[in-house]
């Protein structure tokens, strides 16, 4: 889908994006050939040089240059050049933290990362900066449901990080493509999806199970782990999801399907006693 897109190009909106697709040039390459018969002057020349900008980007994997140029929503179009290339370069984040607020504030008590086939739960402070540091070092792309707004600026914040990666935060995305509310909520709207046991936990349980943590309730960090895990998984499903539903909406540039692969395995779960002790 990256080289079908012309919305990054200066001068094209999503109208003559569409307009050029009817028109037959559906790629970079179509466009770049007929780029002065469309254009004239110095627009003409603006968009073949972002063309070459975006080839050359796209080449050396650098999504972060198309940050700045998509719109939030539409950074979903990186996602089919990395999952076909190197898929383990996306890392899937979730925090949990102490409260609503930010740092100094606030702080994170658990954070989960699915990466390179692998799922990090760290909640030691520097553990958890470290395994920061080697994403911030070498994932590709981010993805999170309303990382954007919060998770992101949180670590930044939290633990002096830049995290300049491309990112593609799913409650956006979803959001456009109807699928509006909190995670759980999108979660069940595709039932076909895994269902969590306990779907009813939710943030402030996760702020009540790292104070029964603190107070040595065994059990509590365990479960909210799972929590966290939970959450941080099913990211990569519901990208599959967006690709599908995205596929299915532009027929005409005959999108590549895509397979989601199995979940990963959650070395926790939720403890029954715990699970009581949240709901009395």
């Amino acid at each position: 889908m990256l080289e079908n897109s012309f919305v990054h190009l200066p001068g094209i909106g999503p109208d003559t994006e569409a307009r050029l697709w009817d028109e037959g040039l559906k790629t970079w390459d179509h466009l770049a050939a007929r780029v002065n018969e469309i254009f004239k002057g110095k627009k003409a020349e603006k968009v073949a040089s972002a063309i070459e900008e975006s080839r050359q980007a796209m080449h050396r994997l650098e999504f972060g240059y198309f940050q700045t140029r998509f719109k939030g929503r539409e950074m979903w179009r990186v996602l089919p050049a990395l999952l076909k290339s190197c898929p383990e370069t996306i890392a899937y984040l979730d925090i949990e933290t102490t409260g609503l607020g930010f740092p100094p504030k606030c702080r994170s008590t658990t954070i989960a990362v699915y990466y390179a086939g692998q799922l990090f739960l760290e909640h030691d402070h520097f553990r958890k900066k470290a395994l920061l540091e080697e994403i911030e070092q070498n994932a590709k792309l981010l993805v999170s449901f309303n990382g954007s707004t919060f998770d992101l600026p949180f670590l930044r914040k939290e633990f002096g990080l830049e995290l300049p990666q491309a990112h593609v935060d799913l409650r956006f995305w979803l959001a456009g493509l109807g699928y509006r509310g909190g995670l759980k909520a999108i979660q069940k709207a595709f039932p076909h999806l895994h269902q969590r046991e306990s779907m009813d936990i939710d943030g402030f349980d996760a702020v009540r199970l790292w104070s029964l943590h603190q107070r040595g309730v065994p059990n509590a960090l365990e479960t909210l782990l799972t929590y966290n895990a939970e959450d941080t998984v099913i990211l990569e499903q519901l990208i599959y999801e967006g690709l599908g539903l995205e596929k299915r909406g532009r027929p005409h540039l005959d999108l590549e399907d895509y397979a989601a692969p199995p979940l990963p395995e959650i070395p926790y779960q939720v403890c029954p006693h715990i699970y009581r002790m949240l709901r009395r």
